[in-house]
């Protein structure tokens, strides 16, 4: 049997069509768009269950007649939304640190060398707060120029070293209150000695209870999803800062308000997370919903400005541990490391809670304390004295200053302040000498060197 034969056509057969360039380009950029869009979600949204697992966030109560379901919802939206807060960052950094970080090297190098920096300190201290914490690019580029131009000011470094008689601040090169604020008190006040030259202009604006509250207010409520600004710095050094001009610890010739250290105390009893003894940012969602962040920098620093005359002691210490694997500023570490900076502040809360723990909260703080001081000496001092430079400290003078701090807190220099332990550091003197003579090396124009090789001087 004959099998038909093929029909033939006198129809052309139909070109296959070629993919030009111009749609070949614009399919795969689609591709990478369509793939960076899903990552972009996907790195949120780890981020968002990061900040959840935390727990460093007490969620606001189910309103009456609320369903859980949709409180639920409200609560996972707010994680999603404060995760964008990360991203921002990371972004800016990514973009801007390449212009930034040889300026911060220059810096650090120069430091090293034994020259003061301070002027440049000042504007890096400025552009860092606006990188890690506003979307202002325009602000922190401007800064940056500043930044690099000031390395050719010699006359300007030394400038920033006095006090101004424009506001009486230490603050030459910031035109940010807070910052002027933080670095008179760090820098420029003393604690002991005539008062400075010039009057304060600059705390005027806080010279009243209600002004006073107002600011203090203002930085503490932060309505972030319009924004993009998370005041948390702001709110930390701020307090800091007048905790230590309210309370004694620095000379002023300043003409306060008498019911301003009252007012203060006032705002630190109201401000405390009574579930948990913490501090921190009050973040408001786009419910305008309030959610207290427990912060252990910021902890530390009412605990310590206050002398430790706060209340919840035991709690405090208890949910400081329960932070031990949390990153900073909620925990104590830093991207999953221990740091000086950190851990100095992690032993000065134990120390002020110390009296009012149990036996078995003391044991875990000195198995933490134990831990912290290994790595301090394994991993953060060097053998020629010095400490490594990481970006939590920025410059060399940072790393002198945590570094030496945290191991005089902890009472590695002298057993009479090793409240956590009855062990004995046979090795501690020949540690200290050999941070004093790197710094004798160095020299101590930086106040961070200072203010180390005053502490190691102490200790002796």
């Amino acid at each position: 049997m004959e099998m038909d034969a093929p029909r033939i056509t006198n129809q052309p057969e139909r070109p296959i069509k070629a993919e030009t360039p111009a749609n070949l380009v614009f399919s795969l950029l689609l591709l990478v768009l369509g793939a960076y869009a899903v990552r972009v979600q996907l790195e949120r949204a780890f981020i968002a269950l990061e900040i959840y697992r935390s727990h460093a966030f007490t969620p606001p109560p189910i309103e009456p007649n609320e369903s859980k379901l949709h409180w639920c919802i409200a609560n996972a939206q707010f994680y999603w939304d404060f995760s964008a807060i990360r991203v921002a960052r990371e972004r800016r950094l990514k973009l801007l640190n390449p212009e930034l970080k040889p300026l911060v090297s220059e810096i650090a190098r120069r430091q090293a060398a034994g020259e003061g920096m301070q002027y440049s300190m000042h504007l890096y201290r400025q552009i860092r707060w606006r990188l890690n914490f506003t979307p202002d690019l325009d602000a922190t580029r401007a800064d940056i120029a500043d930044l690099r131009q000031s390395l050719g000011q010699p006359e300007l470094q030394q400038q920033a070293a006095q006090q101004q008689s424009s506001d009486g601040s230490w603050g030459l090169g910031i035109n940010v209150w807070y910052l002027r604020l933080y670095y008179s008190v760090e820098d420029g006040l003393k604690s002991t000695g005539p008062p400075p030259q010039y009057p304060l202009k600059f705390l005027d604006r806080i010279n009243a209870p209600a002004k006073l509250n107002r600011q203090l207010d203002s930085d503490l409520h932060d309505d972030f999803t319009p924004t993009g600004i998370f005041n948390r710095e702001e709110l930390d050094e701020t307090f800091s800062a007048l905790a230590r001009l309210l309370y004694g610890h620095k000379q002023t010739g300043y003409a306060f308000d008498p019911a301003l250290a009252g007012a203060l105390r006032q705002f630190v009893a109201r401000w405390q997370n009574p579930q948990t003894g913490f501090w921190g940012q009050w973040v408001i969602d786009r419910q305008g919903r309030t959610w207290k962040m427990d912060d252990m920098a910021m902890t530390f620093h009412v605990v310590s400005d206050l002398l430790g005359e706060v209340d919840h002691r035991q709690m405090i210490a208890k949910r400081l541990l329960q932070l031990d694997k949390v990153n900073f500023p909620a925990g104590i570490r830093f991207d999953g490391e221990y740091e000086n900076y950190l851990n100095m502040d992690v032993v000065k809360i134990f120390r002020m809670t110390w009296p009012d723990l149990d036996e078995p909260t003391r044991a875990q703080a000195r198995a933490e304390i134990s831990r912290m001081l290994d790595w301090c000496l394994t991993k953060s001092l060097q053998k020629d004295g010095s400490f490594k430079v990481t970006e939590l400290d920025d410059t060399t003078g940072d790393a002198f200053s945590y570094g030496v701090s945290f191991l005089t807190e902890a009472g590695y220099f002298k057993h009479a302040d090793r409240f956590w332990t009855d062990q004995d550091f046979p090795e501690s003197n020949a540690i200290r000498e050999r941070i004093e003579a790197k710094l004798k090396t160095i020299g101590l124009s930086d106040p961070g060197m200072k203010g180390a090789f005053e502490q190691l001087q102490a200790s002796e």
